[in-house]
């Protein structure tokens, strides 16, 4: 699993759209958006967030860095996209055939290898009811979303922690994850996601052994 912790585009003068935790905060495209970062960061993995599927799909993400490195994702669903290599850049430049975006993040993705065990769930926010005859009452309103709990053994670095500590801020204010889950894809249905840990005001780390490594379980609930 690779999580985005820390979220550079906070740092930056990007539309506040593009910055809102809610993607239903539409930034809708009609020119290339410039963005201008607080100082030069480095930047491995981007974040994209849209509440469906639009009219276009392509991305293209230019930096200013030594080598004017332009990247190009497909956009499938909500979560976090891998660069080949990690860049160092203070400006972004997005381009995409997209009618709206909604969030986007960038920064370094934090690799963490978790256990063999998987827990991927659907849920729902509806509340329906069942009647004194025996009939059951549709729920109204409410959602439906996935949820997922993966372990994390002891793989939890002084790196990762950093990148933990850089972003508690908004981790702080709840805002969702960007998350990629290609490596696990071999047992999930879905490979990317986008959503809030269900502990993450009190991320609770636990080690016990001699070594700067500690473990944590990630209760993911998917949001939009």
């Amino acid at each position: 699993m690779i999580i985005l912790f820390n979220d550079i585009i906070q740092y930056s003068d990007a539309p506040e759209e593009i910055k809102s935790p809610a993607l239903a905060d539409l930034f809708y495209y009609t020119e290339p958006i410039i963005i201008n970062l607080e100082n030069q960061y480095l930047i491995d993995s981007i974040g994209i967030g849209s509440t469906k599927e639009t009219k276009g799909k392509n991305f293209t993400f230019s930096f200013n860095d030594s080598e004017n490195t332009k990247i190009n994702f497909t956009f499938e669903t909500s979560g976090l996209y891998i660069m080949k290599k990690p860049i160092k850049a203070s400006q972004i430049i997005i381009t995409t055939d997209a009618e709206y975006i909604g969030r986007i993040g960038a920064g370094i993705g934090c690799r963490l290898p978790t256990a063999i065990k998987k827990e991927p769930s659907y849920r729902s926010t509806s509340a329906p009811r069942t009647t004194l005859a025996g009939q059951e009452v549709r729920g109204a309103g409410g959602y439906n979303f996935r949820a997922l709990s993966l372990d994390v053994n002891y793989k939890i670095t002084k790196d990762t922690i950093e990148e933990i500590e850089k972003g508690l801020k908004y981790i702080g204010e709840g805002y969702p994850f960007f998350i990629d889950l290609s490596t696990e894809s071999y047992k999930l249905p879905f490979n990317k996601l986008y959503a809030i840990e269900k502990n993450q005001l009190n991320m609770t780390l636990q080690s016990a052994v001699k070594r700067f490594l500690y473990s944590y379980r990630f209760d993911f609930e998917e949001r939009f």
